[in-house]
């Protein structure tokens, strides 16, 4: 790790080696290490190092970006000059009026130290637990168990002057048979959180259960949805509708909309980047301190999430949810969390007459971004529900329905909840929806 000392002394040396009217230096980076495993085999073992210096120059309202890894005062003049280069060549942004400005703020840290030093036999020790369970039931593991340690500087020449470093650390396991598969995951910034006898134990009873599926008719189910389905759908919310961008270019279904009930009220949803619930970030990639945003209060829409962009656009605070600049897809919601119910996931199967389980979702894309309609597919465990109980494993299906619609017709949310991260965190329980349409049916 470069540490704070030298990461502020690498940001600051761009703001005073730019001529530029405001400059920003974004210097992100850590070391990522990574055990995979596939066919019930350890197959690989690999680490990284890596650390990007990204300045942004203003000189007007152009502006100009580039970035570099090497951090000589020969390699910081030449991206400053790329940057403001560029910045000549654009065009001016009517909507720009400044960076972002200081705030009187503590730098948080959420970093684990025995995730940072985490070792390969450690990693291998957890892999080859998960291993030694799918060989004794006949069946063929796969997945990663994934540790970082990242560092975040930023400063901008109108004093903003930021720094943290936190860890990461995720184990997937996909568990195979001729006819299945089951999928189980954790993560958290602590890798002695990682419950790797739950993450095994749920990967191979799914796969287990899953043998031999038969098809059923597409159309309308009432559906439990587990927190890896759910925070999918969920996920395209965070750059369709939960954005003030989504606002601005006509996507989002919230426009017209705050104020008002517009999903069930046991639906209460909102972003906290320092909550103990999410995989937290103290502040955003323009160094302004995550501000927590409510999007939906017992239905009503409340808010949604700002940079410094879209705020000053509308005369308001960044909310700290600017992504590394420039980025089509800013602000961005980053840690969302969704508040659970009273029930349990065994007592929502039991109030199911006819319904299904579903695992996981994947190839999931947007068809109407205004309406929030998605399309995907399922995965690793489709399950029949009969009078309460799950009696037989059911083949892949399409899925086309409104995100809306789900939000809108849940009837039970579990008291448990489940971190779903992957570059973001969407923290949620499992939920049971009324009504939810499949399209089409697979040969698998």
């Amino acid at each position: 790790m470069i540490g704070r000392e030298k990461s502020i002394e690498i940001v600051k040396k761009v703001l005073s080696m730019s001529g530029a009217d405001q400059t920003e230096a974004l210097l992100m980076g850590g070391e990522s290490y990574l055990t995979g495993f596939a066919n019930n085999y350890i197959h690989r073992n690999v680490g990284e190092k890596n650390y990007t210096l990204s300045v942004r120059v203003v000189m007007g309202k152009r502006i100009g970006s580039s970035s570099v890894d090497d951090f000589s005062d020969e390699a910081i003049k030449k991206v400053i000059q790329d940057a403001m280069l560029i910045a000549e060549n654009q065009q001016e942004n009517p909507d720009f009026v400044s960076l972002a400005k200081p705030e009187k703020a503590e730098d948080k840290e959420f970093f684990i130290k025995d995730t940072a030093e985490c070792s390969p036999d450690f990693r291998a020790e957890y892999v080859n637990k998960i291993l030694k369970a799918t060989k004794a039931k006949g069946l063929t593991g796969s997945g990663k168990f994934e540790t970082n340690a990242m560092e975040i500087a930023i400063a901008n020449s109108l004093g903003v002057e930021r720094y943290t470093k936190l860890t990461t650390s995720t184990l997937k396991s996909v568990v195979l048979s001729d006819t299945s598969s089951g999928y189980s995951m954790s993560s958290s910034i602590d890798v002695n959180k990682i419950p790797v006898d739950d993450i095994l134990k749920e990967s191979i009873e799914i796969a287990e259960m899953g043998k031999n599926p038969t098809s059923i008719e597409p159309g309308k189910y009432e559906v439990i949805l587990t927190p890896y389905a759910l925070a999918e759908l969920i996920s395209h919310l965070n750059y369709l509708a939960l954005n003030a961008r989504a606002m601005k270019e006509g996507t989002s279904f919230l426009i017209g909309q705050i104020g008002k009930k517009v999903v069930g009220e046991n639906v209460t949803m909102y972003d906290d980047g320092l909550s103990s619930e999410t995989i937290p970030l103290p502040f955003d990639f323009e160094g302004v301190s995550k501000r927590k945003v409510v999007f939906f209060e017992k239905g009503i829409a409340k808010n949604v999430v700002y940079d410094t962009l879209t705020a000053y656009k509308e005369g308001k605070e960044s909310t700290g949810h600017s992504l590394p600049q420039p980025n089509p897809y800013s602000p961005y919601p980053m840690n969302v969390i969704m508040e659970g119910g009273k029930s349990s996931k065994e007592e929502m199967i039991s109030n199911v007459k006819r319904g299904l389980y579903v695992q996981r979702f994947w190839y999931t894309n947007p068809m109407d971004p205004r309406r929030a309609i998605i399309t995907g597919m399922t995965r690793d465990g489709l399950f029949l529900i009969e009078n309460g109980k799950i009696t037989r494993p059911v083949k892949n299906m399409r899925f086309t329905e409104s995100v809306i619609n789900v939000l809108n017709n849940i009837i039970e949310l579990s008291k448990d909840k489940k971190i779903v991260y992957d570059m973001s965190s969407i923290t949620v329980p499992y939920a049971r929806i009324k009504e939810f349409t499949f399209t089409s049916k697979t040969e698998f």
